[in-house]
């Protein structure tokens, strides 16, 4: 099964995310326990394809794609940017790093994921849950 979603890059729009995954949760009977590592990992993709890959441009669009295999949830978060390297993100954890404002998002998706793939330069996302 594939679920799909396209949104444009305005931060509000992260609700219009919580509520296709709570649908997919609902149509598939999924166990709510991973619920909120799920949509906390999403949300975490999402608002860095508005925030840094398509830098707030309304007119440009983000996308997410849902697969379910068994008892895995794929996902693809697709943004409209120039992409990035992520070889040069660095770690949020590290003394240095403590005050920034940013950079946790993609530590924290790493920590809670089965699996996270960045393709096409960094425009695309790939996230691996396991749904127990």
């Amino acid at each position: 099964m594939e679920r799909s979603l396209v949104i444009s890059s305005h931060l509000t729009n992260i609700k219009e995310v919580r509520i296709f995954l709570e649908k997919v949760y609902h149509e598939f009977s999924l166990s709510r326990n991973s619920f909120n590592h799920v949509f906390l990992g999403i949300s975490e993709a999402v608002n860095n394809a508005i925030l840094h890959g398509n830098k707030l441009d309304t007119e440009k669009k983000v996308s997410i794609k849902l697969n379910l295999f068994d008892n895995q949830l794929h996902i693809e978060i697709e943004d409209e940017g120039d992409g990035f390297c992520d070889t040069l993100l660095f770690d949020p954890t590290l003394p240095e790093n403590i005050k920034c404002e940013s950079g946790r998002g993609i530590y924290i998706i790493r920590q809670i994921a089965d699996e996270l793939v960045f393709k096409e330069e960094g425009r695309k996302v790939y996230m691996l849950f396991t749904i127990s």
